[in-house]
């Protein structure tokens, strides 16, 4: 190879500088510090990829770009594909580009800005800005409020192009045999699907052994399998509620920022549809007949509370898991005299629960008044439970659970 040559290629090699020092040896700071750093990386060295892809789509077409983008990548069709679209877009994206250039944010951050452009006008910076601060599962459900407050026509267009493009297919995995089904729905359907499949697990949870309990993921599927097949399944199926929240401006008289439960955007003429199908809580959830502060009189929530939770949490106070497998759990233990109160009670998944009862993670009110699940200070930490056999560990839950 000619010299002229040799030093083209490595003008275009990229590098990385990695640490010298063992981990064994570094401090919880430095460690910290070498997973921000090499985030940082990773999502400058995504961005070095993703605009060579787009160049390379101007001088060898799409179809070659993305087999190439496959090949030195190792990605998937689906993933290579996509990567290249949106290396596309992000060429009218100067502040997204930039931002993603500089490691600030990562790819799926701009993946979904980009998107996002391509169906309603956006405001670039303001997006970027809260892409550099949120994580990506906080940050996709931004970014569907930004466009439903920028369309034209509250949503209404994306909601029927999100019907038009429902699917599902069935297939037999060529390695092991199994059945695997996937399904894609709009917003509002998807919550009608995913409540009844959550009513279901918490049903067959209730009649399960105690002490041979299936996972959550296996629970999950026997759920699906008696909803779709058992015909006495389709009779017995509990009653399930679509959760709508939306506000009402006494001023105009206007029903405005019509949401799902997790805080999904929808048209407001979709939920005024539903609202005539349904009954109506107001705002005020304390009204006679739906308590919010029942102390030590009761054990667990009561239905108005739970509705009261998904509004006011919105999922997991921890992880942000969508408040359909959640548990409201109480900041100060019932045991402990702790009361069955709104101000008392949060929504946690059942993985951050365990956080709570067997690691000493603690549920504290930030100073913007939501709540936020914290990790205990390296001082208070007591070590790791023990890995104990599935038996035992079953009883752990049950006793969680109940």
């Amino acid at each position: 190879m000619d010299k002229h040559r040799s030093n083209g290629l490595s003008a275009h090699r990229v590098l990385v500088v990695l640490p010298s020092a063992p981990v064994k040896d570094a401090t919880v700071e430095e460690l910290e510090e070498r997973m921000r750093s090499a985030s940082r990386v990773e999502s400058q060295a995504k961005a070095v990829r993703v605009e060579a892809a787009a160049e390379l789509v101007l001088r060898r077409g799409q179809g070659l770009t993305e087999k190439t983008v496959r090949e030195q990548s190792g990605q998937s069709t689906g993933k290579s594909r996509k990567e290249v679209e949106t290396a596309g877009k992000l060429k009218d994206l100067p502040v997204t580009s930039d931002a993603f250039r500089k490691g600030e944010i990562t790819f799926d951050h701009a993946q979904i800005i980009a998107d996002a452009a391509g169906r309603v006008e956006i405001d670039e910076e303001e997006l970027v800005d809260k892409a550099s601060s949120q994580p990506v599962d906080v940050f996709v459900r931004t970014a569907r409020q930004h466009e439903q407050e920028r369309s034209e026509d509250d949503g209404m267009s994306t909601l029927k192009k999100q019907r038009r493009n429902r699917k599902a297919w069935i297939r037999v995995a060529r390695g092991d045999g199994m059945t695997v089904l996937h399904a894609e729905f709009d917003p509002v359907t998807g919550e009608r699907v995913k409540t009844a499949l959550a009513a279901k697990t918490r049903e067959l949870w209730r009649e399960e052994d105690p002490d041979h309990r299936p996972s959550t993921e296996q629970r999950m599927a026997d759920a699906l399998a008696d909803l779709i097949c058992r015909p006495d399944a389709r009779k017995k199926a509990p009653i399930t509620t679509l959760f709508l929240i939306a506000d009402y401006d006494i001023g105009l008289r206007q029903i405005h920022d019509a949401r799902l439960g997790d805080g999904t955007p929808m048209p407001v003429e979709v939920f005024k549809d539903l609202a005539c199908q349904a009954r109506i809580l107001p705002a005020i959830f304390n009204s006679r007949g739906q308590p919010l502060w029942v102390g030590l009189g009761r054990r667990t929530a009561t239905p108005a509370q739970r509705m009261a939770l998904i509004a006011r949490d919105r999922g997991c106070v921890g992880c942000g898991a969508d408040p359909a497998w959640c548990q409201a759990h109480h900041i100060v233990h019932w045991a402990a005299e702790g009361p069955t109160d709104i101000d008392n009670l949060v929504l946690l998944c059942s993985r951050c629960h365990h956080r709570v009862h067997d690691e000493d993670w603690e549920v504290q009110q930030a100073p913007q008044g939501e709540y936020v699940l914290q990790p205990p200070s390296p001082d208070s930490r007591r070590p790791l439970p023990i890995r104990t056999p599935r038996r035992r560990r079953r009883k752990s839950t049950t006793k969680l659970l109940r």
